[in-house]
């Protein structure tokens, strides 16, 4: 029994000295490595969001950013009761958020087509269509549903669902586009954000001309501060990228555009919504 005591040891002496020596122990950081991004202390997340426009925007597009602007503040600010209410099992986690900390994260930037900036935010939030901004220029063919300019020159909002193109032609129609950087947000995601990769998607809120740019930014604002019943999917899905700052879950992210139309006198309204 002795000699078996023995023999058990020493395997395990051996077995500790070969993780140590190939780099398989695990020894943890801290417990503040093991908290979900939201609940670590003094951790500053600002700016939330980047908000481009067109360096030639008309006012209407300026508007249009401080809409998208103020739908995002209303977003985050109001998740401290909509999210634990469809999520009992994460009050406690919301209730465990430093108010500085989301004040930090509903700091929106708003900055005229500027590159270098783009990136700095959690979300990169395009206002204006490929006419008068050159990002969203830049992102439009990635989008499932995207702008084609027509033999008049016209920008027209264009499905290609099923392989079968729609056109959505008049100035009064607009998107709101959320395109998610990666479909998967994990541990390894919050390894990417906290060394300088913040960005988690993109939002685009454009339209075929300046009017289809506004119904979008009224939309999206309806949509964000909870007004909006039939564009609730796209709350869900930016709703997922709080989840996971808040809990650590892993969360799996769709792209979703909402197509929009100018009604008139500020007003919108929600025409077709793709998930995809």
């Amino acid at each position: 029994m002795v000699e078996l005591k023995k023999t058990a040891l020493l395997a395990l002496c051996v077995l500790g000295l070969q993780m140590l020596s190939f780099g398989h122990a695990e020894v943890p950081d801290g417990p503040e490595t093991e908290l979900p991004l939201l609940l670590r202390p003094n951790l500053r997340l600002d700016p939330g969001a980047v908000i481009m426009v067109g360096q030639y925007a008309h006012k209407a597009d300026v508007v249009a950013s401080a809409l998208t602007r103020l739908g995002i503040q209303s977003w985050i600010n109001n998740s401290t009761w909509r999210i634990p209410f469809v999520r009992p099992d994460l009050k406690l986690n919301f209730a465990g958020i430093d108010t500085l900390t989301l004040n930090s994260l509903k700091v929106c930037h708003v900055d005229l087509e500027n590159a270098q900036a783009a990136n700095k935010g959690f979300f990169l939030v395009c206002v204006g269509g490929p006419e008068v901004n050159v990002i969203t220029r830049k992102i439009n063919m990635e989008l499932p549903v995207r702008f084609l300019e027509n033999y008049q020159n016209k920008w027209t909002v264009t499905t290609f669902v099923d392989g079968i193109p729609e056109h959505y032609a008049g100035d009064e129609y607009g998107i709101i586009a959320f395109s998610p950087n990666q479909s998967f947000l994990n541990g390894e995601t919050v390894g990417e954000v906290t060394n300088g990769h913040k960005k988690l998607g993109t939002l685009v809120v454009a339209g075929n001309a300046r009017e289809g740019t506004l119904a979008a930014a009224v939309c999206l604002r309806d949509i964000l501060n909870g007004n909006s019943i039939k564009g609730r999917q796209v709350l869900r899905e930016l709703d997922k990228v709080l989840i996971w700052m808040v809990s650590g879950e892993e969360q799996l992210l769709h792209s979703v555009v909402v197509i929009v139309r100018y009604t008139g006198e500020d007003t919108a309204e929600i025409v077709d919504i793709f998930l995809f």
